[in-house]
């Protein structure tokens, strides 16, 4: 596994498309995270995974990269890491055998699977006076009582009244 291999990750049931940006010369049980303000090994969040593991960073495409730092294509990928940190992007650190790398026919069919333009979305529903707010990648909108997650692939979880011609608003921006 290299910086900029496409990823996925294996425990996940619908994961989304990431870019290793960075390979530290260390295992899980000595690379540490901080999350809200705690400090633990990447081994203390993979228990089942072995201790001796190499860590692999990662940022997702979508909600990372794409959002936070569109120019993120044109960079070498030995520059990943510390252009991903500049830009607010964030990272996410793994097991490397949590990870599975794709080749580039698998990148290009996830990515042609129908992608949503999410942030011209958001605004679309905000100026329709719908609630939206940001989980991920995934934009949930409410209005009347009805709550709504879209996807960035088009998929829309959710049922009411209102879901049909919130579908026809979603298709207008997705490719």
């Amino acid at each position: 596994m290299d910086v900029g291999d496409p990823v996925l990750d294996t425990n996940d049931d619908d994961p989304d498309l990431a870019i290793v940006v960075h390979c530290p010369d260390a295992p899980i049980a000595e690379w540490t995270v901080t999350v809200e303000g705690e400090e633990r090994t990447v081994a203390a969040d993979n228990p089942t995974y072995p201790a001796d593991d190499p860590a692999v960073v990662v940022a997702f495409v979508e909600s990372g990269l794409n959002s936070h730092w569109p120019e993120w294509t044109e960079t070498d990928p030995a520059e990943l890491h510390e252009g991903a940190q500049a830009n607010d992007v964030t990272l996410y650190t793994f097991p490397a055998s949590r990870l599975t790398v794709l080749d580039d026919e698998a990148v290009v069919a996830r990515l042609e699977a129908g992608t949503v333009d999410m942030s011209a979305l958001r605004a679309r529903l905000a100026d329709a006076e719908w609630q939206v707010d940001m989980d991920g990648s995934v934009l949930v909108a409410e209005k009347m009582c009805e709550q709504y997650r879209i996807h960035p692939t088009g998929d829309i979880d959710g049922e009411g009244e209102i879901r049909d011609p919130l579908e026809n608003i979603v298709q207008q921006y997705t490719d």
